[in-house]
């Protein structure tokens, strides 16, 4: 299982190639399975990619003293594995407040800021998060729901600039299964057993039911149906840029649009 599990994922990474020798790769840590399995996997490989790992965790300060038990948790286990730790800590309740934006929504973008910021300091080449194929499935769901094109449901992309998913292709049982199995060590987020957050009860009480009732392979069915999706948007995008350049044209001062090519 163990074997399987890391040959799904290294086959991914390679048919996408996210991971190229000579990588500085900055792993988004905090703690939960699936970062824990990433950061761990990427340890494991990192002969095999020819890579340099470094973890970098963000206290968001909303949990108190768990919060700052899963920081010391991320560093313990960086120091365990000679892995070198990057740690901001941000308040993300006041940003969010001052914002007027959800935690959820404000959170993401301050991981993402910092995560670059620090990338750039240290002369990382990627920046790995450890979004899963249970999440990728999460957001396709919320999309549908409330509404999007082709763009939205093609779900988290596999890359976005130096940004790499290089863990997209499983689910989190297989993750927990995994680090089970290997008796690798997780925080645990309790807020992520809270319903009142739109992914947390997509996760804790629709899924499961989709599961039961119609598809016990539901997280996978959707996931190659993004993908297909994903290469719709991708031709669609290509295609119309090529038309934009034939039919846009600045000559001097004057835009010209050919609106008939468009």
């Amino acid at each position: 299982m163990t074997k399987t599990i890391e040959q799904k994922a290294l086959k991914f990474i390679d048919e996408y190639h996210l991971i190229e020798k000579g990588d500085k790769v900055l792993v988004a840590l905090s703690g939960g399975a699936d970062s824990i399995f990433l950061l761990s996997f990427l340890i494991k490989f990192k002969k095999r990619f020819g890579i340099e790992v470094i973890a970098f965790h963000l206290n968001h300060k909303l949990r108190g003293k768990s919060a700052d038990a899963d920081e010391k948790f991320c560093f313990d286990f960086c120091k365990q594995n000679k892995i070198k730790f990057i740690c901001v800590k941000k308040d993300v309740k006041s940003y969010a407040k001052k914002l007027k934006v959800s935690v959820e929504e404000t959170g993401r973008e301050i991981r993402y800021l910092e995560l670059n910021k620090a990338a750039d300091k240290i002369g990382c080449t990627k920046i790995a998060t450890a979004h899963n194929a249970s999440d990728n499935v999460e957001t396709i769901l919320l999309n549908f729901v409330k509404g999007a094109g082709i763009k939205g449901l093609s779900g988290i992309p596999v890359r976005r600039d130096n940004i790499i998913r290089p863990i997209l292709c499983l689910t989190s049982e297989e993750i927990r299964q995994y680090l089970k199995k290997n008796k690798i060590f997780f925080r645990v987020d309790e807020s992520n057993l809270n319903s009142d957050y739109e992914r947390n009860f997509l996760r804790n009480e629709i899924i499961p039911k989709l599961k039961a009732r119609l598809n016990p392979r539901v997280e996978e069915k959707i996931s190659n149906t993004s993908k297909i999706i994903s290469e719709i948007n991708s031709f669609v995008e290509k295609q119309t840029e090529q038309i934009s350049r034939g039919a846009i044209k600045l000559e001097g001062k004057v835009l010209r649009i050919n609106t008939k090519k468009i």
